[in-house]
């Protein structure tokens, strides 16, 4: 029988993935400071930074891209300073290059790959049981489009996750995923109003769970996009896949 993969959300869209004895960081490292989302807590930082459960042990770091709300560097380097981690994944920034971050890097002795355009697809083995592949999309929004956007398709084992971040639905139809079956897909309140309306997204997700993400925490920033979320919520049908809401910092489920 097929592991358990534990996830646990940080908050926002930073999320902590568990998989027998392997633990990956996606999106985790971010400031909040102008998020018109959320930020984690500070003694939730300051629980990620020590390295205390469940961040004990922490293997990989991965940005799907490099938006405040995703990835910063502050936060990063503090990170890496502190953690001996085997990976960090993350798209390429002209701007962390002037910064001599990549440098930074170099000089921790973290193993890094940097994410291109030049690729629509890099793939990575963690373990015997785990494979990453970056899959290069559009970020949501046409301003975005220049924006390096990855979204991560994770086997561990037989279970495949798929993290769709802030990807341009309207224009991908993830034609990657092939005739495979997801053990679930993560996305954010958007895309899944537009799952269930089916009004831009023409591509399949197919998936036994979908999971939402990058959710508001507050009343007070939620606003519209959580009313229209609960709207599309109770109107999903009845046959279609389990949905999961993600919405509580260090809330873990398991799949």
């Amino acid at each position: 029988m097929d592991s358990l993969i534990q996830v646990t959300l940080v908050a926002n869209a930073g999320l902590l993935l568990r998989y027998q004895d392997t633990s990956i960081l996606l999106d985790a490292l971010f400031s909040g400071e102008s998020c018109s989302f959320c930020e984690a807590s500070p003694a939730t930082r300051e629980r990620l930074l020590r390295g205390d459960p469940p961040f004990d042990c922490v293997d990989y770091v991965l940005f799907t891209h490099l938006h405040e709300d995703h990835f910063s560097e502050a936060l990063t380097r503090e990170f890496l300073l502190s953690h001996r981690v085997k990976g960090l994944v993350l798209p390429y920034s002209e701007r962390l290059e002037q910064r001599g971050f990549f440098d930074f890097v170099q000089e921790s002795g973290t193993p890094c790959h940097v994410l291109t355009g030049d690729s629509c697809k890099a793939e990575f083995r963690l373990s015997d049981t785990i494979r990453i592949s970056a899959l290069r999309t559009l970020h949501l929004d046409e301003k975005y489009h220049g924006v390096l956007h990855f979204c991560y398709l994770i086997s561990c084992g037989e279970k495949k996750l798929l993290f769709t971040s802030d990807v341009d639905y309207t224009r991908e139809q993830l034609s990657f995923l092939g005739t495979d079956t997801l053990r679930a897909a993560f996305v954010n309140p958007l895309f899944f109003s537009d799952l269930q309306r089916r009004r831009f997204f023409h591509g399949r997700l197919p998936a036994e769970t979908i999971v939402v993400y990058h959710l508001p925490f507050s009343e007070k920033k939620a606003g519209p996009l959580q009313r229209m979320f609960s709207r599309s919520l109770q109107v999903w049908p009845e046959n279609g896949p389990t949905v999961i809401v993600l919405e509580g910092q260090l809330e873990t489920i398991e799949l």
